[in-house]
């Protein structure tokens, strides 16, 4: 994972896991995590199949299991995916300052 710091690459993997998690339940590989610092604030991963929810992506589960959060402006969102256009414009909304995407070729 070049030009990424040891927090970036360990919270980057921990996206890749629940995009891996994802898969083996028979799901698409995408996987998220929301972190504030070094402090891990939640994971998640699409679960547009398991559930048949069709909005239930990777970054909005993350954002769901983090819950209600005083303010986002210190905190970084993970995806081992770009993130699509709802979940760009929820990031937005709810102010997150940062992203690091794993692959933006793809998609």
């Amino acid at each position: 994972m070049p030009n990424l710091s040891p927090t970036d690459a360990n919270f980057l993997r921990m996206a890749y896991e629940e995009a891996l998690a994802g898969f083996n339940e028979g799901g698409c590989p995408i996987g998220s995590v929301l972190a504030e610092r070094e402090r891990l604030i939640a994971r998640g991963r699409n679960q547009r199949v398991q559930q048949g929810d069709p909005i239930a992506h990777g970054e909005m589960d993350c954002l769901r299991k983090a819950g209600r959060q005083k303010s986002y402006r210190k905190m970084t969102l993970y995806t081992s995916l770009s993130p699509c256009m709802m979940c760009t414009g929820t990031i937005l909304q709810f102010g997150i300052p940062r992203v690091v995407v794993g692959e933006a070729q793809n998609f």
